[in-house]
């Protein structure tokens, strides 16, 4: 046997020098964190969940939960990793202090890739009658995720949960590429020369760092204004077709591209002259309709656009008293395309917002849209205007989300996706009937309206259930988002990827 001491230096050395995101560390340590709730004590800081991944192992420093849970209504904390990591296994620090019948008692771990993922159980994560206030698990498999999260579902003493620390050991995994989307492809009418395009980006392992547009093909070169952000205004254009290019890039250097299409119309055949407006379609006082028509509607008479219907919460209106004009702030989806928004002139699906109050009510208001007369509205909307039949949509706030699971489990074949906002669930039988639909919900944290716990719990909540089914097809996703008031529907209607959902959808 000879000795080659070189080469088992060579060896050693490349075992030590291993690329930093390659050595097993507590991934958790300082990283962001939310719970279910923080003790009243000190709030919001004395017992905040950020005590939980700071390291730090004293009896003070921890997070404490400010009621007593149950197995249905657990208390929980969850962190955010921030990269996908590979987890080998995980040390949990529960109770007071090190003192044995101060432990959190029985308790579940889940992971999650993204917050639009249904949590999984960890393996060997689910615990009844834990005996120990430091509790470790080595994982069989490591596993591969971003978010995990302890529901605390029974604690001994004063029964209030308590986690000193939540350790989990792993690596972070080699950079991923970002996602990125141009947008819908679009068109205008001249004498309008000027479009805004804007894009969307994502990164499950970081953040993105630049954004870059530029221009593909076209006839004529055009100008862009703020080229270096996610929205661009392309202007000086001419009849025929453009095509610009969308580049992300995230903080390790990853880039993708989209491109995205706009056809300018010499205008020979002009524009509908209520296209890129907001109008009122009577129908002899029962739903009158706020209707919007994209910017170049009528210029190519062939041409087929989706529909999105969008329903108002009760109390909500999208007509004046008398419904002879659009107001000014309606409410739901439509809200996007009153004058001044940024996708008025890029939005390329016909938008009709039913106006629930009869012709001369008074506040208060109490609606909740008719099934049968809604879906009859929107089979005459589909002959009335040019739609593409396969490519309708729903979504709604509130009452208006009802009336999106009413649409749903009554006329589904109507329609080629949903987006039910701030309400609960769909109460589908069997529930597997629906496990095959495109459907996004969301809603606040605290919103009980919205009831996030039904939609997302890891033990029997809908979206658990449902990928359950033998015909699921992963294509429902729930966004919990931070809140604790019955609100947040304009915001998340703002979001290009809501917006451009609502127009992707194929039946």
């Amino acid at each position: 046997m000879r000795w080659h001491p070189p080469s088992i230096l060579a060896a050693v050395l490349s075992l030590v020098a291993l690329p930093a995101w390659a050595q097993t560390t507590n991934v958790a340590l300082n990283k962001p964190s939310t719970a279910s709730s923080i003790h009243p004590n000190g709030y919001p800081t004395q017992f905040a969940n950020a005590k939980a991944f700071n390291g730090i192992l004293n009896t003070e420093d921890r997070w404490a939960g400010a009621s007593v849970p149950s197995a249905t209504t657990p208390e929980w904390i969850e962190v955010d990793l921030q990269a996908v990591h590979r987890i080998e296994g995980l040390t949990l620090y529960s109770g007071r202090d090190n003192t044995v019948g101060q432990q959190m008692l029985d308790f579940d771990l889940h992971h999650r890739l993204a917050t639009t993922a249904a949590f999984e159980p960890v393996p060997g994560g689910s615990v009844t009658n834990n005996t120990q206030p430091t509790w470790t698990l080595t994982l069989a498999q490591p596993l591969e995720t971003r978010y995990v999260r302890l529901s605390c579902k029974r604690a001994s003493a004063d029964g209030l949960c308590r986690v000193r620390e939540l350790e989990l050991r792993g690596v972070r995994l080699a950079n991923q590429p970002p996602t990125a989307f141009a947008g819908n492809d679009t068109a205008i009418v001249q004498p309008a020369s000027t479009v805004q395009l804007q894009g969307t980006a994502s990164d499950t392992d970081g953040t993105i760092a630049t954004y870059q547009w530029q221009q593909a093909f076209g006839p004529t070169p055009a100008t862009l204004t703020g080229a270096t952000t996610r929205t661009v205004t392309a202007s000086n254009l001419t009849p025929g077709t453009y095509v610009f290019r969308f580049t992300a890039t995230d903080n390790g250097g990853a880039a993708v591209s989209d491109t995205v299409s706009v056809k300018v119309h010499a205008g020979t055949q002009p524009a509908d002259t209520r296209a890129g407006k907001l109008h009122v379609w009577s129908r002899g006082g029962t739903y009158d309709t706020a209707v919007f028509l994209p910017i170049e509607y009528g210029a190519d008479p062939l041409k087929k656009y989706p529909l999105v219907l969008s329903m108002h919460g009760k109390g909500g209106t999208t007509l004046s008293s008398d419904h002879t004009t659009v107001l000014s702030n309606p409410e739901g989806f439509i809200r996007q395309l009153i004058p001044g928004k940024a996708i008025v002139t890029t939005y390329p699906a016909v938008v009709i917002a039913p106006h629930g109050p009869a012709i001369g009510a008074t506040p208060p208001y109490n609606t909740y849209f008719n099934v049968d007369l809604i879906h009859a509205l929107v089979l005459q909307a589909i002959t009335r205007f040019n739609i593409d039949p396969d490519r309708v949509t729903m979504t709604g706030l509130s009452f208006g989300g009802a009336g999106v699971n009413d649409q749903l489990l009554k006329y589904r074949s109507t329609y080629a996706g949903g987006m039910p906002l701030a309400y609960t669930s769909p109460v589908a039988n069997p529930l597997c009937s629906i496990a095959d639909f495109p459907l996004w919900a969301s809603g606040n944290s605290g919103d009980g309206t919205f009831n996030a716990w039904k939609w997302t719990n890891p033990t029997d909540g809908v979206l658990t259930q449902l990928r359950q089914c033998p015909n699921y097809t992963g294509e429902i996703q729930v966004t919990v988002t931070p809140g604790t008031t019955h609100s947040g529907w304009d915001e998340f209607w703002s979001r290009p990827d809501a917006q451009t959902w609502l127009v992707s959808q194929v039946r």
